[in-house]
């Protein structure tokens, strides 16, 4: 196996067992002896103690001047197991154990760089798994989940220890993506299918399976298009209300002008009376579309806000005193609760004299006679802002609504029974305003006994806006 090193044991026992036999035919040859028996037994016997001897004695250091290296390199390779590739042993002969350590330490480099370029790899992929916002699992063949990426986690409210070993049913807990996984195991081929999960979750699930080497399972891809599916939803719905807010003024106007066609213009009072009213319809487009124009320009940030300190009585004084001849007409109480000391807040007044007047013009709407509308203000010091609400006894929003009264041109039965003023677009604007000024705007109402609509405005530093 090793040449040089069985010529050097071959060798050196060469030599001793040419010195003993030299000296057993030195003490055979003396006179007398190799006739005799018991002189040849004793020369025998102790050639055979000298050769044993001498072999233990050469044997001994040759084979550990033979393994030392072998039981250094095996620390080596220890080291080298626990973590430390820089361990290195350096060659002390020339010979055949010389050359395994030159090419072990050969093999350990190419091993390192190996090493280093697949975690540079499972950095990268772990990097981008990481990051990405599809969720990712990973399946064995017995559908025991391998990896989980932590978009995935999210979407199903688990850590990733709690994913892995365990499996694709107990990971997923939903009956249609464990359909999907099994019809994919089943064929044999890539599977896609929409998802819904419960009314605030939609995904695209996308299952397919590998087969890499001896490595056998299943790659499964979940896209969250919980926000497109919303954006088309409002598209829907805005095309929708767009149409049906239209059509009854465009119906009115066609009815007046058929009318006024059929000869009305003959009878001077008809004529005035359907004119008028034709006037009105137009009223109520031309708002329709300035609303929407104002909503579009602030949704795109193309309304600059020009914030200053302002006061907030001087934002709830202006729009109060607007719309104090209107609450007088519908015999509703109009309330200020304003107490003093309040801290300035950083505002647009024009833009937030449009919230309040929007919130007051549909408290004052669906408060019935003797009604009673309260305008508050208060300091929210813990974080840092004032709150404004709005509250009124009037008919109240009920429970299903409440979660869409802020959508554009969105509707209750009872507002649109109530009164068929309005475009359903103020409150929506408000929303955008509010947001705008790095505040927020939620509602409270139970049904018969009124509504109360917040919003909030951050302070004003001492130091200035």
């Amino acid at each position: 196996m090793f040449p040089q090193i069985r010529w050097r044991i071959a060798i050196s026992y060469f030599i001793l067992v040419t010195v003993v036999m030299a000296g057993l035919a030195a003490f055979l040859s003396r006179p007398g002896c190799l006739g005799d028996a018991i002189c040849v037994r004793k020369g025998v016997s102790i050639t055979a103690v000298l050769l044993l001897t001498s072999s233990s004695l050469i044997a001994y250091p040759l084979a550990d001047q033979t393994t030392r290296p072998l039981r250094k390199l095996t620390q080596i390779m220890r080291r080298i197991t626990a973590g430390e590739w820089e361990a290195r042993m350096l060659p002390l002969t020339r010979d055949e154990m010389g050359e395994l350590v030159l090419t072990f330490n050969d093999m350990i480099d190419q091993l390192r760089q190996q090493h280093l370029a697949l975690l540079e790899e499972n950095g990268q992929i772990n990097t981008v798994l990481n990051y990405m916002a599809d969720g990712v699992l990973i399946t064995d063949g017995e559908g025991q989940v391998r990896l989980i990426n932590p978009a995935a986690s999210k979407l199903f409210s688990l850590t990733e220890k709690a994913a892995l070993s365990h499996t694709f049913a107990e990971v997923v807990r939903h009956h249609q993506l464990i359909d999907l996984w099994q019809q994919c195991q089943t064929e044999g081929q890539e599977v896609t299918a929409a998802v819904e999960i419960g009314r605030d979750l939609f995904l695209q699930a996308i299952i397919t399976p590998f087969q890499e080497g001896w490595a056998a399972g299943y790659l499964v891809i979940l896209q969250d298009l919980t926000t497109v599916r919303h954006l088309q939803t409002v598209r829907r719905d805005f095309i929708s209300n767009v149409s049906h807010e239209l059509r009854t003024p465009l119906a009115s106007l066609r009815v007046i002008i058929e009318t006024l066609q059929d000869n009305a213009y003959d009878d001077p009072e008809t004529a005035v009376r359907f004119l008028n009213r034709a006037e009105s319809e137009v009223d109520v487009l031309t708002q329709m579309v300035e609303e929407l124009l104002e909503l579009s320009r602030i949704e795109s940030g193309q309304v600059p806000l020009r914030l200053q300190a302002t006061a907030v009585a001087d934002l709830l004084l202006v729009p109060m005193d607007r719309l104090k001849p209107q609450a007088e007409r519908a015999n509703v109480q109009l309330i200020l609760d304003l107490p003093g000391a309040l801290p300035t807040v950083l505002a647009d007044p024009t833009r937030i004299h449009q919230v309040v007047s929007n919130l007051l013009h549909n408290a004052i709407k669906f408060t019935p006679e003797g009604g009673q509308i309260t305008l508050q203000a208060h300091a929210d010091t813990e974080n840092q802002e004032i709150i404004i609400s709005v509250h009124d006894t009037g008919m109240g929003i009920a429970k299903e609504d409440v979660g869409r009264i802020f959508e554009r041109f969105y509707k209750s039965d009872r507002a649109r029974t109530r009164s068929g003023g309005g475009t359903g677009l103020g409150l929506a604007i408000s929303r955008h305003i509010v947001q705008a000024h790095n505040g927020r705007i939620w509602v409270a109402s139970k049904e018969h006994k009124g509504s109360s609509f917040f919003f909030s405005l951050p302070t004003a530093s001492p130091d200035g806006p």
